[in-house]
């Protein structure tokens, strides 16, 4: 909204129809703004803050002890991984893995992974290691049952962004230690757990440092031709092909 329809509205709330409610939402609001400090004088205003991504995990323990359950942070972080960074969609996983395990107190990772491998015939961890391990038929299975289920294309773009990113992290410290860096190197680096660190490396070693950088080159291509094509799933389709061609 302009800042005359801002300033419109704050005016409104001087002397509001008391026969209606009105809500306003935004991503962001500078609280210097008449409208924030207009609606904040008479108490409406509220912030319902997302967590940064590193406390996703946290937050996901927190989620299950709510509900009287115990999960280290290696679990936390596969669900996480699997799911996605929306606390609702989190919750509602959680509330059937809660259900799968019954009475125990506390939950394992393997527990986690077979749960949601029973309840979730795909997730978008699986299709991440597919495409990091250049399996490119099932990338795209993977791929197209995530977006049948209502997974966005551009978020599965921005994880497989993320995780080419760690391949390239991970190939460049092998190339500076000679090719024998350790996994708590990589741990610190990529700020990744021990067992991610394992896959990382077995993945980087299928790819040339040329063709991760290409992978980035083509990941910054295909999301410009995402943004200006609907054909958008085909843009990202031909990425993950490219990349996946060994």
């Amino acid at each position: 909204m302009s800042t005359d329809a801002l300033n419109t509205l704050a005016d409104y709330t001087a002397d509001p129809n008391t026969e209606t409610v009105l809500v306003l939402v935004a991503a962001k609001l500078a609280k210097n703004l008449r409208i924030y400090k207009a609606i904040d004088a008479l108490g409406g205003a509220s912030e319902f803050k997302s967590p940064r991504k590193s406390e996703y995990p946290r937050r996901v323990i927190d989620l299950f002890a709510e509900r009287g359950k115990r999960i280290g942070l290696d679990a936390a972080e596969v669900l996480v991984r699997a799911v996605g960074h929306d606390l609702r969609r989190l919750s509602i996983e959680i509330d059937k893995i809660v259900a799968f395990t019954g009475d125990e107190d506390t939950l394992s990772r393997a527990e986690v992974e077979q749960v949601m491998s029973t309840t979730a015939p795909t997730s978008v961890f699986e299709f991440i290691d597919a495409l990091g391990g250049r399996d490119g038929r099932t990338a795209l299975r993977r791929l197209a049952a995530l977006l049948d289920e209502g997974e966005s294309i551009h978020g599965i773009h921005a994880l497989s962004v993320r995780h080419i990113r760690n391949l390239v992290s991970v190939a460049a410290l092998s190339s500076r230690s000679g090719g024998g860096v350790g996994l708590g190197a990589i741990m610190s680096e990529v700020g990744v757990r021990d067992w991610q660190a394992r896959t990382l490396v077995r993945q980087a070693e299928r790819f040339t440092p040329a063709e991760l950088v290409d992978a980035l080159r083509g990941a910054a291509n295909a999301e410009a031709e995402m943004k200006t094509n609907r054909e958008a799933r085909l843009a990202f389709e031909r990425w993950v092909i490219t990349v996946c061609d060994d």
